[in-house]
């Protein structure tokens, strides 16, 4: 790389969406992952086309262009850039192909210039639905798995009804169908959401699909008042096991939070998988990547 190409570098890679890797993908990686994103994903040449966007292939990063990209303790990864084809592609998904390349091989994001560690938010996992269950489809797959409740919350919920534990809402309103909500975990069904690329190879005549969110029952903001927003934020998680962690002698309170952090992510996870199978949709993580199995929720899994 000449000097002008290493002057120019760094503002060219703070304009568009960047995975920085701590190690060198080969294509055959690369593409495995972006195919979680979009089976029909294909290599161009040295590049990967999918979604609308182009992954073009890892470049050498040093201590001091990552410095001047607000990098910390790195001296070296691998950069790849994904440029959108044409116009943007849709909601952002050369931003989310980014993010979701990183968080499975445990480097950064960078996106409009600042630097973002993908793992220290999983999000919630999500199901693509063709369309919206109904709830005498939707509630013998959810069973226990949501943790039953003995009765409504009217406070939260005063238009909840109990049906076998769990708590339905039938919300209706804005891009909200319908929430279920149990003791542990809330399930949110969404509809009008534009079909991404990992769900248009299943149903190439829809434009439009449900998506279902398991998000923790803790979370704040979600009430019938304010349902209309399903992406509020995390809440302190409960309910996390933390033997394995003491098994080792890992006493750190901050160790600790993070692996309640991860089983918590896995069990709603689990979640997604299971109705997915139930009702023949497909389960993916927040950023649109397919989940086989919960602990494909888990950062680093291809690193």
């Amino acid at each position: 790389m000449g000097w002008f190409s290493k002057v120019l570098l760094p503002g060219r890679l703070r304009t568009g969406p960047t995975a920085l890797l701590p190690a060198r993908p080969d294509q055959k990686t690369l593409l495995a992952v972006a195919q979680l994103a979009d089976p029909e994903a294909t290599t161009d040449g040295d590049d990967i086309i999918a979604g609308g966007s182009r992954i073009q292939p890892p470049i050498e990063l040093t201590g001091d262009i990552l410095a001047k990209l607000g990098v910390p303790d790195s001296d070296r990864l691998w950069a790849c850039r994904v440029a959108a084809e044409g116009p943007l592609p849709v909601d952002f998904f050369d931003k989310s192909l980014a993010e979701g390349i990183a968080y499975r091989l445990g480097g950064w994001s960078l996106c409009q210039g600042e630097p973002l560690d993908p793992a220290e938010d999983g999000g919630d996992p999500l199901v693509y639905l063709p369309d919206v269950p109904e709830p005498e489809e939707i509630l013998p797959v959810l069973g226990g798995l949501l943790g039953l409740v003995e009765a409504v919350d009217a406070e939260r919920w005063p238009e909840g009804e109990l049906v076998d534990g769990i708590v339905h809402v039938p919300v209706r309103r804005g891009r909200v169908a319908d929430v279920y909500a149990g003791d542990a975990l809330v399930l949110t069904v969404e509809e009008g959401h534009r079909i991404p690329p990992a769900a248009r190879t299943r149903w190439p005549y829809l434009t439009e699909i449900a998506v279902a969110r398991v998000s923790p029952g803790g979370r704040t903001g979600k009430t019938d008042a304010d349902i209309e927003d399903a992406d509020t934020e995390d809440a302190t998680i409960e309910d996390a096991t933390i033997e394995d962690a003491h098994a080792e002698g890992v006493v750190d309170g901050e160790a600790v939070r993070e692996d309640d952090a991860r089983a918590d992510l896995v069990r709603r996870a689990a979640v997604a998988v299971t109705l997915a199978n139930g009702l023949r949709g497909i389960a993916a993580d927040s950023r649109g990547f397919q989940l086989a199995e919960p602990a494909d929720v888990l950062p680093g899994r291809y690193a």
